[in-house]
């Protein structure tokens, strides 16, 4: 492998066609297609405003030449905007696509699982069905899926099937079920709900239940690093409903410390120091959001983080080090 691929992408989407396909069939409300209208071009799904394009593995090689990428960590969120009759199915065409990738290409691609999270039982067979698999980095979760956030006592008994399994979790976001202003999901909302799911996982008390639980969350935590002081808002002021933290032994903002970062879509230097001055660059991970057809982010990923003034130790544990560390799949 080239030297200069230095870079371990942790967030990178892959959608095969028969995917999309299916999901436009199943879901044609939601989502909808766009047929290639030349040779070159490849099919694309719309969901949530996003165009999802399929899956070009000769495509996908040469960006990541370009953008010094050794290896990305595949996953496809967008499975757990619903949870119902389809998704077991879905899930597993989702891990047996990635397992195809990374066999094709075994050096340059890592799978994070998607689990029909509301089937303990099915969870539980499909994380014994990939048990052993040195290519999986870990299990890929919404925001929200189905509209339930993770840190909800009805995914309990997956928490404990995933903890048992010694896997950490990715936690990228998805359309939350009430939408509002101009802008579509994608650009705002998006970050906002990984805020969310992030609260319901620490006033869930899944922190003090699980102590060496590794949760990732997307671009920089979303507003969490913002706004981690204002999870202590029952706590300071009398008169809050239960469950926002007061039977917690910490205050609810000691735990946000916890999480682990990508820095996808990260090319913001406020944004990047208060996600470090918050978690610290050992639990920085380089993810750059990459899929989109023509997108840049990743290009301007690479230059912002080559402009920051990092330690080589420093720079070394945010593109690859802090994911060596962290996914079994190293």
């Amino acid at each position: 492998m080239n030297a200069t691929l230095d870079r371990i992408d942790i967030h990178a989407h892959a959608f095969p066609e028969v995917f999309l396909r299916k999901i436009a069939a199943y879901y044609p409300e939601t989502v909808k297609l766009r047929e290639p209208a030349r040779e070159d071009e490849r099919l694309v799904a719309y969901w949530a405003g996003a165009p999802l394009p399929a899956w070009d593995s000769e495509r996908r090689l040469r960006e990541m030449e370009r953008d010094r990428v050794a290896v990305e960590i595949l996953s496809a969120p967008t499975i757990y905007s619903r949870l119902d009759e389809h998704t077991v199915e879905l899930c597993a065409l989702l891990n047996d696509f990635q397992a195809e990738a990374v066999a094709a290409c075994p050096e340059r691609f890592r799978s994070f699982l998607h689990l029909p999270v509301h089937d303990v039982d099915a969870v539980a067979r499909e994380l014994a069905r990939w048990q052993g698999h040195p290519e999986i980095a870990g299990v890929v979760f919404g925001s929200n899926m189905g509209g339930r956030y993770p840190g909800e006592a009805i995914f309990e008994r997956v928490w404990e099937t995933i903890h048992e399994a010694k896997l950490p979790v990715f936690i990228h976001p998805v359309t939350p079920g009430a939408c509002f202003g101009p802008a579509v999901p994608t650009i705002v909302l998006f970050p906002c709900d990984t805020t969310v799911a992030a609260a319901s996982m620490i006033y869930g008390g899944l922190f003090e239940r699980y102590a060496d639980l590794r949760v990732i969350l997307s671009h920089y935590g979303g507003t969490l690093p913002f706004l981690a002081r204002r999870l202590d808002m029952a706590i300071d002021i009398p008169g809050f409903p239960p469950g926002h933290g007061q039977d917690l032994p910490s205050l609810p903002s000691s735990y946000v410390s916890r999480f682990y970062l990508d820095a996808a879509q990260g090319f913001h230097r406020p944004a990047f120091e208060c996600a470090r001055s918050l978690v610290g660059i050992e639990r920085m991970l380089y993810g750059s959001d990459h899929f989109f057809t023509a997108s840049t982010w990743r290009q301007r990923l690479n230059e912002f983080i080559d402009e920051l003034e990092l330690s080589a130790d420093d720079r070394r544990a945010l593109l690859e080090g802090n994911a060596r560390r962290l996914l079994p799949c190293f």
